[in-house]
């Protein structure tokens, strides 16, 4: 079952160059995610104190100004320990940023989940329930979204989300296609038309959602921007959700 998120993940496991313990000259941080979430190494708590530190650094001060040994001192571990975990800086950032699409994917499926059991069956109803979840999660992690939103980002971070939209695009079409059981090109198109307009605006609702003062105000704007979809697909918002 799809739900607004894509998955990520799988691309953790692609092929990359990255620099390792004792390695001579500059490092040379990976193009391609390497980490994986499920990893052992990254399950401990020393991998645990490390991401943490990262993702303050991170948020703070971005991630070009943030060294392998400022993560490292700021936790009173060895170079070597970021190391052996992560494999470079890159996938640091990279870990903190998929687990936090992991947990967007949960949010989400548990909705639509929760609305399927309630006996919604409207792929539209489904899909908007799931977005909505998701932006709130975003709320709920305003400061890996800050920390991705600034723009100062690990080389070819920016490819990975375009392949992850296109992943959320494919399944979320699927997912209104099926229970709409369309057949005409004209309906078709229109749920095509309607998901990547949803796609494309995403990334931007997530970053204002995060620059809310109060989660009041993150509320009202998720809701806004439900309301804005739902009159995109003819239907009143009050009954999406």
């Amino acid at each position: 079952m799809a739900t607004p998120t894509g998955s990520g993940e799988h691309m953790a496991k692609a092929g990359a160059k990255s620099r390792r313990p004792g390695t001579p000259g500059r490092a040379v941080e990976a193009t391609e995610a390497t980490i994986d979430l499920d990893d052992p190494r990254l399950q401990t708590e020393a991998a645990q104190a490390l991401a943490d530190a990262a993702r303050e650094l991170f948020v703070r001060n971005g991630f070009s100004a943030t060294s392998v040994s400022d993560i490292t001192e700021r936790v009173g571990m060895s170079v070597g320990s970021l190391y052996y975990h992560y494999g470079s800086k890159t996938n640091v950032y990279l870990a903190i940023w998929l687990k936090y699409q992991r947990s967007q994917e949960a949010r989400s499926r548990e909705t639509v989940l929760a609305v399927r059991a309630a006996g919604v069956t409207n792929g539209l109803r489904l899909f908007l329930a799931g977005t909505r979840a998701y932006l709130l999660g975003a709320w709920e992690h305003r400061d890996v979204v800050r920390m991705a939103a600034d723009g100062d980002t690990p080389p070819g971070f920016g490819l990975r989300m375009r392949r992850i939209n296109q992943d959320w695009f494919r399944q979320n079409s699927a997912l209104l296609r099926e229970n709409f059981n369309l057949s005409e090109d004209d309906d078709a198109l229109g749920v095509r038309a309607m998901v990547a307009i949803v796609t494309d605006a995403m990334g931007g609702i997530c970053r204002e959602v995060a620059a809310c003062a109060t989660r009041e105000e993150a509320e009202e704007l998720v809701a806004r921007g439900i309301d804005v979809f739902a009159r995109l697909a003819n239907a009143p918002a009050k009954t999406l959700y």
